[in-house]
């Protein structure tokens, strides 16, 4: 179903998908841009990353326990309510930007289904990173005593983010690649 709203995406008028990735693109900087300064802000002590890939409720208790000693927790706490609009924009990345990379691929070929597979992976992490920030926002409530455990689903979803981000990087990557070659060659590759 989900690649059925992806190939609708593919099919727009190409001047609409065209605008439509280059505001995503736009949305995106400017989220990231917003979010990146809030963090900082925060002076979390470890990048984004290594904080949100911890797998420990001591370490992750001393990265709040540094931000309360300085008085930032609130700002890491908006901060990742500011995650959310950058989460959208990277949905919008895989909606309208891996799907406009589809396009450069025939209908049918490994590289339409390359683009189209990046576009769903891109989502996943998206859908992954909004459930990581709700245990985020579980641990904060209760930031020197929540249970351990719960950076064990935390980190998960942190860790799932990346990689179906980093799958759908890889995939564009191969959907330019493929739809380059079958253009080239004029056929569509593997199609």
């Amino acid at each position: 179903m989900f690649l059925k709203l992806l190939n609708r995406v593919a099919s727009l008028p190409l001047w609409i998908h065209a605008a439509a990735t280059v505001a995503t693109v736009a949305a995106f900087e400017w989220t990231r841009g917003w979010h990146e300064a809030s963090y900082a802000a925060s002076r979390h002590p470890v990048d984004f990353a290594t904080g949100q890939t911890a797998f420990s409720g001591e370490k992750i208790k001393t990265y709040f326990a540094h931000m309360q000693k300085a008085g930032t927790l609130d700002v890491y706490w908006t901060t990742q309510v500011i995650d959310y609009g950058f989460i959208l924009a990277i949905a919008g990345m895989g909606l309208f930007v891996c799907t406009f990379v589809a396009r450069f691929s025939r209908g049918g070929s490994w590289g339409r289904r390359l683009g189209l597979l990046a576009g769903a992976a891109v989502v996943l992490g998206a859908a992954c990173d909004a459930i990581e920030n709700v245990w985020s926002f579980v641990m904060l409530a209760d930031p020197a005593g929540f249970a351990d455990w719960l950076a064990v689903p935390y980190s998960a979803f942190a860790s799932l983010k990346f990689a179906a981000i980093a799958l759908g990087m890889v995939a564009a990557i191969g959907s330019l690649a493929a739809g380059a070659v079958g253009r080239v060659l004029k056929r569509p590759l593997l199609g």
